[in-house]
Parts: C-alpha cells; sequence; structure tokens
C-alpha cells in the first residue's frame, strides 16, 4: 500500500471513530435542548471554527473555477436543506419516536443509497467489486449488531420513516457534495452549506419550540461541554478530514466505510460503558475493514495496473 493511499484509509477509519463518539454528546444534550436549538449552536461552533480557516484551507487543497453564482448558491442551499438539516434535526426526532435499535438498523442503508446516489448522480461506476465491498461491510455489521436487531419494533412507523429520511440526507451530502470540491474545497463547502443549515435551525426552532434557541439562562455546563465537542469534532474536524477523503476518492469507494460507525460504538460502549464485545462482533468488525480496504485500496491496485495513467488519482493525487 503506498503512503498516500493508507493515509486513505487511515482518515476514513479516524473520520468514523470521531463520528461514533457524537452519540453520548448528543444524548447527554437533548436533554436540555430541542434537536433544532441543539444543532443551530452546534453547527455555529463548528462554522465559527472553520470561517477562519478557508484561506489556509486553500494552500493544500486548490481549487478552480469562479467564486460565488447563482447556481452555487442554489447547490448549497440543497446540501443545506436536504443534506445537513435530515441527519441532525430528522434523525433527533426520529430516534425520539423511535428507539435507537431502529435507527442503527435503518441507517446502514446509508452506504447503500450513497452508492446509487453516487451512480445517478455523479455517474460512477458499480462494479462487482464494489458490490462484494458493500455486501461484506453490511454483512459484518449485521454481526456486529445482532442485539439492535433483537431490540427492534418495527411498530413505529413514524419514527423509522423519519430515521430513514435522515439516512437519505446524509446519503445525498455525501455525494451531491462531491459535485462542489473541485471548485470550492471541503472547508468552504462546509461553511456555505453551515449557514443554509443555521438558518433554518433557527427558523424551526423559533416556529416549532416552547422555548426557541436563543432562550439560554439556566443552561448548565455539560450542555456547552457536549455542544463544544459536536461543533468542533462531529461537524468540524471530522467533516474537514472527510470532505478531504471524498475529494480524493469516488463517493462509490468510500461509502463502505461508514459500516464502521456501528463498530466504533460498540468498541465505545465497551471502553466506557464495559459493555462486553462478543466473537461475532469482533468478527464483524474485521469483516467492515476488510471490505473498506476493498473499496478503497485493493480497487485502487486494479485499477492502477489496468490503467496506468490512473495511477496519480488512484493514490490520490
Amino acid at each position: 500500500m503506498t503512503t498516500s493511499r493508507f493515509v486513505n484509509v487511515s482518515v476514513l477509519v479516524l473520520v468514523n471513530l470521531m463520528w461514533a463518539a457524537q452519540y453520548p454528546a448528543y444524548k447527554i444534550a437533548a436533554q436540555y435542548m430541542s434537536p433544532a436549538a441543539l444543532n443551530f449552536w452546534s453547527l455555529l461552533v463548528a462554522a465559527a471554527i472553520l470561517a477562519p480557516c478557508q484561506r489556509l484551507a486553500r494552500r493544500w487543497e486548490p481549487v478552480s473555477g469562479p467564486g460565488l453564482d447563482a447556481r452555487a448558491i442554489v447547490d448549497f442551499v440543497l446540501l443545506g436543506v436536504f443534506g445537513i438539516l435530515p441527519p441532525s434535526v430528522l434523525l433527533s426526532w426520529g430516534i425520539a419516536h423511535s428507539t435507537a435499535a431502529n435507527a442503527a438498523i435503518i441507517q446502514l442503508t446509508i452506504p447503500v443509497l450513497m452508492a446509487l446516489l453516487a451512480v445517478w448522480i455523479l455517474g460512477e461506476r458499480l462494479s462487482m467489486l464494489r458490490v462484494a465491498g458493500l455486501a461484506a461491510a453490511l454483512l459484518g455489521t449485521v454481526m456486529t449488531s445482532r442485539r439492535d436487531f433483537a431490540g427492534a419494533d418495527v411498530g413505529l412507523l413514524a419514527g423509522n420513516a423519519v430515521i430513514f429520511l435522515s439516512g437519505l440526507g446524509s446519503a445525498f451530502f455525501n455525494t451531491y457534495s462531491k459535485r462542489l470540491l473541485p471548485r470550492f474545497g471541503g472547508v468552504p463547502v462546509l461553511v456555505y452549506t453551515y449557514l443554509v443549515a443555521l438558518i433554518c435551525c433557527a427558523a424551526t426552532s423559533i416556529l416549532t419550540d416552547s422555548t426557541p434557541f436563543y432562550a439560554l439562562r439556566g443552561m448548565p455546563a455539560e450542555l456547552w461541554l457536549s455542544i463544544a465537542a459536536l461543533g468542533s469534532m462531529t461537524w468540524g474536524i471530522a467533516m474537514v478530514l472527510w470532505m478531504w477523503v471524498l475529494g480524493r476518492l469516488e463517493a462509490l469507494q468510500v461509502s463502505a466505510s461508514v459500516y464502521m460507525l456501528p463498530i466504533f460504538g460498540v468498541l465505545l460502549s465497551a471502553i466506557f460503558l464495559g459493555e462486553r464485545i462478543t466473537w461475532p462482533q469482533a468478527a464483524g468488525g474485521l469483516l467492515v475493514f476488510a471490505a473498506t480496504f476493498i473499496t478503497s485500496e485493493w480497487e485502487a491496485r486494479r485499477q492502477v495496473a489496468g490503467d496506468p495513467s490512473f495511477t496519480q488519482k488512484a493514490a490520490g493525487r
């Protein structure tokens, strides 16, 4: 494995590890704030951190094309409304009206939805190797999440439907944002999209919450620590790294890596909550990591071997 492709896989592992850490933060913060208000402040922290970094990011992420125009503004509105709000506000609402077990199972559809959207929106090729990688990752995640399947309640239709829509939103953001990366770069895409989502979260909170987002009196320190963690890690560093590797690989190549999220959820539960990891869970985790390797490193090697002109792209530029 070349150094650059080793970096690609390592970044995918790190991103999913940081994403998995969001669950305890959301669990704490949700006791004090509505989903719309919570995500307003989390995204505000992320945007405040990332906005000053845009000029610096261009040094290691060169971009081409003009700045903002009418078409770009439409794209950012689409990303903010359909790509950020669903996996933030809708997911919180869906879990509240369903179960965490149902959410874990339904969100197994994200990599599959991402693969289908990559074929439709980006014109990427759904090869047999990529299908095999997705199938192996799905199998590994099912092995890891057997307890979730046992505790699922299919009768909670409204919550389950909203959770599915949140997953579709994640898949849409991961796919559609790739169209804007060559023109703007990862950090500006995140900043502009977050600004749109901030406006939407603020409006949603004012219209639907009994306590709007700006009513902050008496909020405890643990809430602000959770918001700081969500803004800096989940919506900040993790998303910057995700956009960076998404610009180096095809969306289909990174889609299977999303299955690492529940694997790390199990691992963090074992570390911080003392839960025991079973052999099927360990085997499922190894299978997911193998699938990530197949859809990124192994495929890149095959493409390089078959087409020398692909060397620079497959190696991550």
